[in-house]
């Protein structure tokens, strides 16, 4: 039974890995034994981090540059996976972007952007690397989404970001619909907070941080490896008849409202 979380052979690519939750997922997914290719547009960075996964993990991590609102580049970065590992079994999509303007007046450049990223930048990946998977008839898709998918925020300016989530979420549903013929699960993870670099706004002001936490049931955020653990679980044998479900690591908070 302990096998069925193994991912020896397995093909994964991370993209948006360029540090916070694309590194946590992809350092989960070599050290059960995937060979990783992981991607964001600063490829100088994320060399640094695929070199620090391999030494960690003894798994292949390579980077590569990609653009995601861009797809002549998503279509490049396919052909470049493909001739290096041959083949792709998972895809997870990290990239992601959190723009705050308060409603009246919100910058449409701002919106497009987060559209750009969070929704049109998923959809393509899938696109890309779907094709492979529906080819073989078999792959995992793991989006990422949020929360803020389904429960707005105590804060404003949070309106364009929701609603790419919930955009997130709907695509996952659908393409899990299409592609279940071809044996492919496509799932999303919803966080709330993690701990990462990025979260330190949150994390280093104590009234921020009691606030935010003040309606999840574990009364804290969530920590690397939980984020890990849900990340090799979607992407393992172990899930093989769940698809199309959005799932809440977020201690019980919307399970309370």
């Amino acid at each position: 039974m302990a096998d069925m979380f193994r991912l020896d052979g397995k093909v994964a690519v991370v993209i948006g890995g360029a540090g916070g939750i694309g590194e946590i997922m992809a350092k989960g997914l070599a050290a059960q034994g995937a060979r990783v290719a992981v991607a964001s547009r600063n490829l100088k960075k994320l060399e640094d981090i695929a070199r620090e996964i391999q030494a960690e993990t003894k798994s292949e991590t390579v980077a590569f540059q990609a653009d995601v609102t861009d797809k002549d580049s998503v279509s490049r970065l396919g052909e470049q996976v493909l001739k290096k590992f041959g083949t792709v079994d998972i895809l997870v999509n990290s990239q992601g972007i959190n723009t705050k303007n308060p409603a009246i007046g919100f910058p449409v450049k701002d919106w497009d952007q987060l559209f750009d990223v969070n929704v049109k930048g998923t959809m393509l990946a899938c696109s890309e690397f779907g094709k492979v998977m529906v080819e073989k008839k078999k792959g995992k898709v793991i989006n990422v989404s949020s929360v803020r998918g389904v429960r707005a925020t105590f804060w404003g300016g949070n309106e364009g970001y929701c609603a790419t989530k919930g955009a997130v979420d709907m695509m996952t549903r659908s393409l899990a619909s299409e592609w279940a013929p071809y044996n492919i699960n496509v799932n999303a993870i919803a966080p709330l907070l993690i701990r990462t670099p990025l979260a330190a706004p949150t994390l280093n002001d104590p009234a921020k941080l009691e606030k935010y936490v003040a309606n999840v049931p574990f009364k804290r955020i969530g920590e690397p490896q939980d984020l890990m653990g849900l990340c090799v679980f979607l992407a393992s044998s172990a899930s093989d008849f769940i698809t199309g479900q959005i799932i809440y690591l977020d201690g019980g908070l919307t399970a309370v409202g």
